[in-house]
């Protein structure tokens, strides 16, 4: 099995102390993975596996600004699936979207052109109107531009892309 974490890794608040193995992921995958993690981390964010929040609302992650902290929700599973770096990569665009703003302070901003989400989203076969619908169905209409954006650019993006406009939106500051 590929380990998800770096030894690099291991030593920070990564995923609590679990390191999950990946399932039937190639190590091209993996390793660009534990680079998009690699970059968080370096630029302050916590990265965490089945916290408390998790368990209370019917999530596959989140992205909280002001704790500086991105959850992956796993039902207990040590084992990485597909879906859960496709969430990586997605609340990764989040974070991408809140630091692109100035500040890493839960007040996100879009990043994409106009119009590009949408081609992300036709390009990869989700349907942009089940997102509006959702959001707007739980109150967050508000944020369906950004979720545009995460959804379609998780879909079509390599993680190792994320890290690229990381880099531009995202500088790490020494």
């Amino acid at each position: 099995m590929i380990r998800f974490l770096t030894t690099a890794l291991l030593a920070t608040t990564i995923f609590g102390s679990v390191t999950p193995a990946l399932a039937e992921i190639s190590p091209q995958v993996a390793a660009e993975h534990n680079a998009l993690s690699a970059a968080l981390t370096a630029r302050g964010i916590s990265l965490y596996l089945d916290e408390e929040d998790c368990h209370t609302r019917p999530v596959a992650g989140f992205y909280h600004g002001p704790s500086k902290s991105l959850v992956l929700c796993n039902n207990g599973s040590a084992t990485m699936t597909e879906d859960n770096l496709d969430t990586l990569r997605h609340e990764s665009i989040h974070f991408i979207q809140d630091c692109a703003n100035g500040a890493i302070d839960g007040h996100l901003r879009t990043i994409l052109e106009p119009g590009q989400a949408r081609a992300m989203l036709a390009q990869s076969g989700q349907d942009p109107e089940w997102i509006r619908r959702t959001y707007e169905s739980h109150g967050a209409g508000a944020h369906v531009p950004f979720e545009e954006e995460a959804f379609g650019a998780a879909a079509v993006m390599p993680a190792s892309a994320i890290v690229q406009a990381m880099d531009i939106f995202c500088p790490v500051i020494p």
